[in-house]
């Protein structure tokens, strides 16, 4: 044996090259973790993303990034423990030590040059550098330099090659090799799949909270690393010519592309973590697959944006898989203010050009190549390029593209596609929307794909039987449920003459606090539906309390959204967005009802449950509500004793009951000018009682006030100093607080200093008798107890027409 050969490696080198493979392991495994996270999570964003130059996230979500199917990373994990296996060994010394040294100074210098490559397409292809990979350079330098001393001790640096390709070191590093793949591989895809299960767990309860079932096996699972993705020339074929638009020459004029006005956006709602937005899809629109899909999926995204990248990726593949079932709609929402005037700034400074050159070869039915083109390749987005990549994919007319590259009716159709994005509140992207349900940022394979297979089953099941005769019985309709079943009224309920109940079509809902649906339901013979009960019935579902708080209306949805289905549909109901309108009259709308036959849970009037005092709420939403009127809300804002024009009730019954012979409908009026004030008795305060006499023989000016409500913190300081005026002409102030804790008005009134009469109104019976929605809200009752006036909030012209009406009673005769 040479003197070379019988010396060992040194101790304090070996030990700094465990540290360095250490930290190699550990880096390369959180570039894993942050790769899985970008996949998964969509609020994902890692620690290095520091902006537009230093971000991992964008080298991270890069075609450069994955190798073989896996993450580089985890290849350099891989590399790392066959590198630190083979220094353990060289640590024991002799001629098979001194050539797995050498093997070690070999393998470090190829990690170094395979360094420098990726270094260049960070610089020159993606255009952004990530720290933790820029350390792993640093670390394969450092082993590289470090091993290379230390093999000059036992031999020289030209043996180095030769010693490193020997038999034996072959075998050392091809067992390190294999046991490492094994090690790294199957936890990676361990790891993977429970991610994806936890995700797609979270997709099911998401889909729960909107109506739709779990995916149904419509097409047997495909493995998304195994699918063979379309080549991009054949895209296109993915779904039959004649059920499948491009928006190609036959859908706008040659040449133009015009703005497809005329539809109204409807508006975002956020529901239970969930974002849903009636995405407009117009003739104009890059569209793949059958027009009747029972599925539309609606993708916001950049061509400049590396996650979307990794989302058309993730994707492609399903394209195929579901070419007959899923219709696929692109809108551009480039990052870049040039064409997106929704962006305050220019994040991608190539996105405009590239949507504008895929316009272009949408003219000539080449917009789906040339997506999945841009999307494909990592060069630089210039004009030459955009023109290569037009003629691969077919672009037949490239003096046409060129003048539509020079116009700039190129960029219309982004600046529609933008507007529509600012209506669904994008500020990045991709968003991603199936059946108008968002599914934010980048999504595994796996879990898009069970999104499409959830809405797909629920495309697919039977719509529910209407009610059959047996169902229904004297205007109600019975719902079963996990306990067997009650019936319910069909229609919101009016009130006859003797102040009974009656579920009949066409007339005009009674507008009630929750006592007197209570004793109105008792009345007619039945009771006030529980909460359960009302909420099964709208949903269609067994109403579960999942998380036993008491609030059904919180968990998940057993049924669906709303009465009708899973999704907002205007016009459906009485739901005029923007707080406007009014109740219309029973059954009136007549798409507004459940499959069991019940019409108008959401959108009319919002409706009282619960059969006492603690469990008594407001169900559903009344017409100010919009796309929001669904059945899962519940609201007790005030006491049960508030009513107005959006107070309702039905009532349920374990036998079905009929109505009354009479159907002579009550109409109560609730503080309309024109009408007497209502008879009433609050506390004082001072263990004393007002009432409806102590206004007689004066002009009064009763206000209704909330200690959460910052107007009233305005209006009665002004009413203290106007009373203090003319209190002497017969002008009188009644301030009632609505608290629900009645200790909280009084302390707002200690605060206001106020000294004419306060009432204290927990219960909101008196401001239910006076008709309140909100606060503040005042009334001018004249001496003879009329109401003559009704100011809603705080306007200064307002207010000063009112004080200007009672000091015109107070100085008129009796």
């Amino acid at each position: 044996m040479s003197d070379e050969a019988g010396k060992r490696l040194a101790a304090g080198p070996a030990a700094a090259l465990v540290t360095l493979l250490a930290i190699g392991v550990g880096i390369s495994l959180w570039l894993v973790r942050i790769k899985l996270n970008l996949e998964f999570d969509p609020s994902y964003e890692s620690s290095c993303n520091l902006g537009a130059t230093l971000n991992c996230d964008r080298v991270q979500t890069s075609d450069w990034s994955t190798a073989f199917g896996h993450p580089l990373a985890l290849w350099g994990t891989a590399t790392y423990l066959v590198l630190l296996t083979l220094v353990i060994f060289a640590r024991r010394g002799g001629e098979r030590g001194r050539d797995l040294l050498a093997a070690v100074v070999v393998i470090g210098a190829v990690a170094c040059l395979h360094s420098a490559w990726l270094a260049s397409i960070s610089a020159f292809s993606i255009g952004a550098w990530c720290i933790f990979c820029m350390i792993l350079y640093g670390v394969n330098a450092s082993v590289t330099i470090v091993a290379a001393l230390a093999f000059r001790r036992l031999a020289p640096l030209g043996d180095t090659l030769a010693l490193a390709t020997r038999g034996p070191v072959w075998v050392t590093g091809a067992a390190a090799g294999i046991g490492a793949m094994l090690l790294t591989v199957p936890a990676y895809h361990l790891v993977r799949g429970d991610m994806a299960e936890q995700r797609i767990a979270l997709a099911k309860t998401q889909m729960a909270a909107v109506g739709l079932p779990e995916a149904a096996p419509t097409k047997p699972p495909a493995d998304a690393q195994a699918t063979e993705p379309p080549a991009a020339d054949a895209t296109e074929q993915a779904a039959p010519p004649e059920t499948r638009r491009t928006v190609a020459a036959e859908t706008a004029p040659a040449g133009v592309i015009t703005h497809p006005r005329g539809f109204r956006y409807s508006e975002v709602v956020l529901r239970k973590g969930r974002s849903f937005f009636e995405v407009p899809v117009t003739e104009h629109d890059f569209i793949l697959g059958p027009e009747d899909a029972p599925v539309t999926v609606v993708q916001f995204a950049d061509f400049e944006c590396g996650y979307c990248r990794v989302l058309s990726r993730n994707i492609k593949s399903l394209r195929k898989k579901y070419a007959s079932d899923v219709r696929w709609v692109f809108k551009h929402f480039p990052l870049d203010n040039t064409c997106n005037k929704v962006m305050k700034g220019t994040q991608h400074p190539s996105a405009c050009i590239a949507a504008k050159a895929s316009n272009c070869a949408g003219l000539q039915g080449k917009f789906w190549p040339m997506h999945d083109k841009l999307y494909a390749v990592s060069l630089r987005i210039n004009r030459v390029n955009l023109r290569r990549w037009a003629e691969e994919v077919g672009v037949a007319d490239l003096a046409a593209w060129d003048r539509c590259m020079d116009g700039e009716q190129g960029h219309l159709k982004t600046t529609e596609d933008s507007r529509a994005g600012r209506f669904a509140r994008i500020a990045g992207t991709p968003r991603t929307y199936i059946n108008g349900h968002l599914v934010p940022g980048v999504v595994a394979t796996e879990v898009f794909d069970y999104y499409l297979s959830a809405a797909i089953a629920k495309a697919d099941s039977a719509p529910a039987p209407a009610a059959t005769e047996s169902q229904t019985q004297h205007d109600m309709v019975r719902v079963t449920h996990d306990k067997g079943g009650f019936w319910i009224d069909a229609f919101e309920a009016s009130l006859d003459a003797k102040g009974r109940a009656l579920s009949v079509s066409g007339a005009m809902p009674a507008e009630v606090s929750w006592y007197e649906a209570r004793d109105a339901c008792k009345k007619a013979g039945k009771r006030l539906c529980t909460a359960k009960e009302w909420l099964s019935a709208c949903t269609g579902g067994t109403a579960v309390d999942n998380d036993k708080d008491g609030d059904l209306t919180d968990d998940a949805v057993e049924g669906t959204m709303f009465p009708y289905g899973p999704f907002h549909e205007g016009g459906r109901c009485n739901d005029d967005a923007g707080g406007k309108g009014r109740a219309r009259a029973t059954g009136s709308m007549k798409r507004c009802r459940s499959a069991s036959g019940i019409f108008d849970q959401s959108g009319n009037l919002a409706e009282w449950a619960g059969q006492s005092e603690d469990e008594g709420w407001l169900l559903g939403t009344d017409f100010r509500w919009g796309a929001k009127a669904t059945c899962m809300l519940r609201t007790r804002r005030f006491g049960l004793g508030y009513r107005n024009t959006t107070t309702g009730f039905r009532c349920c019954a374990d036998t079905a009951t009929a109505p009354p012979k009479t159907h002579a409908i009550r109409h109560d009026g609730h503080g309309q000018p024109g009408r007497v004030a209502p008879s009433f008795s609050v506390d004082d305060g001072k263990g004393g009682k007002l009432t409806e006499k102590s206004l007689q023989g004066k002009v009064t000016m009763v206000s209704f006030f909330a200690s959460w409500c910052g107007p009233c913190r305005r209006e009665l300081p002004d009413l203290q100093t106007f009373w203090t005026e003319h209190k002497k002409k017969g002008i009188h102030v009644l301030a009632i607080g609505v608290d629900k804790v009645a200790a909280d008005s009084k302390r707002f009134i200690e605060e206001m200093k106020v000294t004419y009469d306060v009432g204290y109104d927990d219960k909101a019976i008196v401001m239910g008798a006076f008709g309140v929605r909100g606060m503040p809200t005042a009334f001018l009752v004249d001496r003879s107890g009329n109401i003559k006036r009704r100011l809603v909030g705080i306007n200064a012209a307002k207010m000063a027409a009112f004080k200007q009406a009672a000091l015109h009673l107070a100085e008129s005769k009796p």
